[in-house]
């Protein structure tokens, strides 16, 4: 994720005033859909259960982080997972105006 903010840290005694990039490196899948082979791959990139909501027209995956709280992640929305391993969901166009792939 870029970030970009005016700062003013003291380090030292001495102040720094500018602007600063906050780059901050993720994993992500994008959600595709009901498809078992997809679902799996879902699964093992999550680490926890998972489960799919086909009310209606609407088809949501459920990651099931608390079984109070569930992440519900819309067909083509992103789970996001940072270096600590919290997973969270992400809308598909801020998960492409933030963050770039990394080879």
């Amino acid at each position: 994720m870029l970030d970009s903010c005016l700062v003013n840290p003291t380090v030292k005694g001495y102040e720094y005033e500018g602007r600063y990039k906050y780059v901050r490196s993720v994993t992500g899948i994008q959600f595709e859909g009901n498809n078992t082979s997809h679902t799996d791959e879902v699964f093992s990139f999550v680490g926890v259960p998972i489960s799919i909501n086909l009310t209606g027209n609407v088809v949501e995956l459920r990651v099931i982080v608390d079984p109070l709280n569930p992440l519900v992640v819309p067909v083509g929305d992103y789970i996001v997972k940072d270096t600590a391993g919290t997973l969270k969901h992400m809308k598909q166009a801020n998960f492409e105006s933030e963050y770039t792939v990394v080879e």
